[in-house]
């Protein structure tokens, strides 16, 4: 029988007796977390590797022992930062296998650099690519539980999609043509139910551009300890009538959201002054409007460009149309009334099934229908075939990379890295860093000053999603939402989506039948220089335990839902949690023109040196799934014309 990932051996039991531990049962000790406290972000110290527990519950399937940031990764990490592998002496190292191009990263980036180099290659040429994680993908990879006989997904981080046109030459249009993606899609209706309630069909778009077709609540938080708070339900339709907000607060959201025309339509012209202010600047001194729009925003807009407005760039804003800088939604055109996104039951980890299929036929079980590339179980064997164009080496973690001799003449890289706690060395022609520049600048042992000096510019926002397993959603149909947004507590927001259709599986949409409940949870500091923030909320989700984490979120839950009829006994059956320490690249102002006289960073690490090349999301500014694998094809191309 083949060898693949398996069920964890935890009951619903066992999870629910951790789950009703207090505080003082905390599973991780202080010396344990401060090692990932410290973690790449620069500060030494000599501490223990984490205990077995801090992970916690991992669901079931092939994805149930990755899920986030794995503790050996933690580790392996950690051993990079401190240096443990700076003294190898290359000469003496023994050269395990050669290959002619090594991809470093196993995500979107490296999935598009392994299709670019199997379109482009030359016959006879081969590929590895190096994972660290126990399963492809990076942050596109799926939770799955069992419930109640019924399998239920939701997403370890990379979320919805919008189906392209068909037409475009790069970025989503071309990979979902090349990867031959269904574009239409089929989704539960609902059952056993009166109620007229709006679903989102992925995890996001009730934040924004979705509010008049989901059942939104808002949960404002009263001053009271005992948790109490007011509801409105689906505010935007009533201009947030009866909410805490003054009038004038009111009023002011409601102008921003609808009633501001963009400053200009010439992106050429708009670019560099945009890119010289934070949208916060922007929607102070510009659109002339109060706190009140930040505050609101912030959460939402961390999902997207991992921090809030304060620190993000106008011309992210722009990027993304945000009110003000480029688009216009008139109160009588609302253009985000069409339901145009998608999810896929992982998110977006049916892209990355789509693009291993493609590369390794063999490595999802089944046929090339959608249903099988969604959901057949995946064959691990099948990554290492010798015959294959492109290999897949998973739990490989890449600790030093370097030319064989001075980077302009080298005919050679050599890539050293650990797997099983063992230590290997690949020499390749060429290698493509599919990985971010937290990691790039300890790994890239003759990187050039410039790109180092690049590297340490980037701030990188840490991220976590707690998908909850529920026996039952009747607590939130009673309530009348589907979707849920909060001022004041743990995360900010959570939702439950229409399910997808594919094939014979057809999960149920009632509110007495299993469903995943997710949380987007940011950690932010307002107010604060983003690189603060970032180091600040890598200690909040590395340093608290899988319990901590878990009593917040029920916690959480009880406040919400409490006076609708939720038990966490009776209506929780399993909670993970993705904790992701590097999750999304902050563009801060001068990330895509530069600041000064001085290029942007990203244009230099977008530039090849010696045989490396370096492509990831982060290189683009707003990460995303077509992009994100744009950069790794960008990358390999430059590597292809030194072989």
């Amino acid at each position: 029988m083949k060898k693949r990932l398996n069920q964890l051996p935890i009951s619903r039991r066992d999870f629910l007796n951790g789950m009703l531990i207090g505080a003082g049962g905390s599973l991780l000790s202080t010396q344990g977390t401060q090692l990932f406290a410290s973690a790449l972000d620069g500060v030494n110290n000599s501490v223990n590797r984490p205990g077995k527990d801090w992970y916690g519950y991992g669901g079931v399937g092939d994805y149930a022992l990755s899920h986030g940031n794995t503790p050996e990764l933690l580790a392996h990490a950690h051993d990079i930062r401190d240096g443990r592998y700076k003294n190898t002496n290359k000469s003496s190292l023994k050269i395990d296998e050669e290959f002619d191009v090594v991809i470093i990263g196993g995500g979107l980036a490296g999935l598009g650099a392994g299709m670019t180099f199997q379109k482009q290659r030359q016959a006879g040429q081969k590929c590895l690519i190096l994972e660290n994680h126990p399963v492809f993908g990076g942050e596109a990879k799926r939770n799955e539980f069992g419930v109640n006989g019924v399998n239920i997904f939701g997403p370890q981080g990379g979320n919805g999609f919008s189906v392209p046109s068909a037409d475009g030459e790069h970025g989503d249009s071309y990979w979902y043509r090349e990867l031959d993606i269904p574009r239409e899609f089929d989704y539960q209706t609902l059952q056993n139910s009166k109620k007229s309630l709006g679903f989102s069909n992925d995890n996001m778009d009730y934040w924004y551009g979705g509010e008049d077709r989901v059942s939104t609540g808002h949960f404002f938080s009263d001053a009271a300890a005992d948790g109490s708070g007011q509801w409105l339900i689906d505010p935007w339709r009533n201009d947030f009538e009866k909410s805490p907000h003054s009038v004038v607060d009111r009023q002011t959201l409601i102008d921003w959201r609808f009633n501001r025309r963009p400053v200009s339509s010439n992106e050429k012209e708009l670019g560099p002054w945009l890119d010289s202010m934070t949208y916060q600047d922007f929607i102070y001194k510009f659109m002339g409007m109060g706190s009140v729009v930040p505050e609101y925003f912030n959460n939402i807009l961390s999902t997207a460009v991992g921090m809030g407005c304060d620190v993000v760039s106008a011309y992210a804003a722009y990027k993304m149309h945000l009110p003000g800088v480029n688009s216009f939604y008139p109160r009588t055109n609302r253009k985000f009334a069409k339901n145009g996104r998608h999810g896929f039951p992982g998110g977006t980890d049916g892209f990355a099934r789509y693009f291993i299929k493609r590369l390794i036929p063999d490595a999802i079980e089944g046929g090339d229908s959608f249903a099988d590339i969604l959901l057949k179980p995946i064959n691990f064997s099948a990554f290492e075939q010798k015959d294959n164009s492109v290999r897949l080496r998973l739990g490989s973690t890449v600790v030093s990379v370097e030319h064989a001799g001075d980077a302009d003449n080298s005919d050679a890289v050599l890539i050293q890295y650990i797997k099983d706690n063992k230590s290997y060395t690949v020499k390749a022609k060429g290698v493509v860093m599919a990985t971010g520049s937290w990691i790039n600048r300890h790994v890239l042992k003759d990187m050039p000053a410039n790109y180092i000096n690049a590297c340490q510019s980037f701030v990188q926002a840490p991220f976590m999603i707690a998908n909850v397993a529920l026996n039952n959603w009747r607590f939130l149909h009673e309530l009348g939402v589907t979707a849920c947004l909060w001022d004041k507590g743990f995360g900010f927001s959570c939702n439950i989506r229409r399910p997808m259709k594919i094939g014979q599986y057809q999960p149920p949409l009632d509110p007495d039948k299993p469903i995943v409940l997710t949380f987007y949870v940011p950690f932010l500091t307002p107010g604060l220089a983003a690189r603060e923030q970032a180091i600040l909320g890598r200690q909040k989700l590395l340093m608290s335990s899988y319990a901590e984490f878990e009593q917040q979120i029920l916690a959480q839950m009880q406040t919400l839902f409490q006076r609708s009829g939720f038990d966490a006994q009776r209506d929780v059956s399993g909670i993970i949690l993705n904790r992701w320490g590097h999750a999304l690249y902050v563009p801060e102002p001068g990330y895509y023109f530069g600041q000064g006289n001085e290029p942007a960073s990203r244009d230099i690490l977008r530039r090849r040196f010696g045989r490396i090349a370096i492509g990831h999301s982060e290189l683009h500014g707003i990460q995303h799934w077509g992009t994100a694998a744009d950069e790794g094809a960008h990358a390999m191309r430059q590597v292809l014309d030194v072989l």
